[in-house]
């Protein structure tokens, strides 16, 4: 039932919607801009550092399945025994 002098999309001024908040940052005092600027760079460093290391990972699994593959197998995506060989040996860091 909608109330007297209020239609039913209207509502009070500090009645909730149901929606969250948007987030939004906070103002850092004048002199915290130092740390904000280190925060920031920890975090984008962790993030850098988490793609990093997934991608390592990624190379790892991809070469050892690339060395499972039989001659047969090989031969069908176009690549030689000799080339398997010089990529199952690279190092999980290297990218070729």
């Amino acid at each position: 039932m909608v109330e007297a002098g209020r239609s039913a999309g209207m509502r009070a001024a500090g009645e909730p919607t149901g929606r969250p908040e948007p987030l939004r940052p906070q103002a850092a005092p004048h002199g915290d801009r130092a740390g904000c600027i280190f925060r920031f760079r920890a975090r984008l460093g962790a993030a850098l550092a988490r793609e990093r290391v997934i991608a390592w990972h990624e190379r790892v699994r991809s070469r050892r399945l690339l060395a499972s593959y039989d001659d047969r197998m090989l031969r069908d995506i176009g690549i030689d025994r000799a080339a398997v060989e010089n990529e199952s040996t690279a190092s999980f860091w290297r990218y070729r």
